[in-house]
């Protein structure tokens, strides 16, 4: 990130994704009998964008994974990315960012990591490091009721709005080979231009799915359709910060912190992804006493 500072801006909700805000939030850490990593080096030796801080990439509209409430960043991956800085000795710089800038700018440097899951590809690996899996994606096809596309597959001769840039595009069109992709800079776009009779249909994760149909009542979703594993993104470059974002991951996950956050922001009824629980042997999967959904769970591209 260029700025040595980073302002906080506060705009409506028409101007969010054409107006870049950049969000500072401050996580302290103390060291050692807490389990975190003391930041006794301050990330010294990390290849962080500004020393001692964390700069993160956020998307401003895709609750409940990352959104802007209050002119501040917000969803379970902010509150992912504030305890693994904490544990790391840092502090931490929220700056919105579209969904097809977002990995060309941790791969720049602009950024050192995003609090975003972003869907893990062969592609993608080649140019951009991830972290262990955040979670395990899944989509959905949104249709209006008045013209229901049932299945994904129903979307083969249909245009359909996907977020530009996404890695669910390719997995659309192979379950749909004659489908038509018309690609928007945000989740709100897509769904105005499905609104609007632009588009037959919206195919985006099952976070966004749940957060529209709760938003918009004739608005219907199809079958859900598995689209793989999702992880921060780090530059090829900062080998030292991934390790270390991984180990406080991994203890996160261990210790039930992860759990906590996941069923602080998804429903009663969600589960963690069976994937993850593989992956992750021991880790709590149910929810803590008294622990209150706020949204949908979390999002994928």
């Amino acid at each position: 990130m260029p700025p040595a500072s980073v302002r906080s801006r506060r705009r409506s909700s028409s101007r969010l994704a054409a107006v870049a805000i950049a969000v500072a939030l401050a996580g302290t850490a103390c060291g050692g009998a807490d389990g975190t990593d003391g930041g006794a080096q301050n990330g010294a030796d990390l290849g962080l964008v500004k020393a001692g801080v964390l700069s993160i990439a956020f998307r401003t509209d895709d609750k409940p994974a990352s959104f802007l409430q209050d002119g501040k960043a917000t969803g379970m991956y902010v509150d992912l990315m504030d305890e693994i800085a904490k544990r790391m000795g840092l502090k931490t710089t929220y700056v919105s960012s579209d969904f097809a800038s977002l990995l060309p700018s941790v791969r720049n440097h602009r950024y050192d990591t995003a609090a975003f899951g972003v869907l893990v590809t062969p592609e993608r690996e080649a140019v951009t490091n991830f972290t262990a899996a955040v979670s395990y994606g899944e989509a959905q096809l949104i249709s209006l009721k008045q013209s229901p596309l049932a299945t994904i597959k129903d979307s083969g001769g249909k245009t359909v709005a996907i977020t530009r840039g996404s890695a669910l595009i390719p997995l659309l069109q192979k379950t749909a080979p004659t489908v038509v992709i018309k690609e928007f800079p945000n989740i709100a776009a897509s769904a105005n231009a499905l609104t609007a009779g632009q588009v037959d249909g919206l195919f985006s994760g099952t976070a966004t799915v749940r957060e529209l149909l709760g938003q918009h009542d004739d608005f219907t979703a199809s079958e859900v359709i598995t689209s793989g594993k999702t992880a921060f993104p780090v530059a090829k470059d900062k080998q030292k910060l991934l390790d270390a974002v991984n180990k406080n991951l991994d203890g996160m996950i261990g210790d039930g912190t992860y759990t906590r956050l996941f069923y602080k922001w998804n429903p009663a009824d969600a589960q963690i992804p069976e994937e993850l629980v593989t992956e992750h042997p021991g880790m709590p999967t149910t929810a803590p006493a008294g622990a209150a959904a706020s949204a949908a769970p979390s999002a994928s591209s």
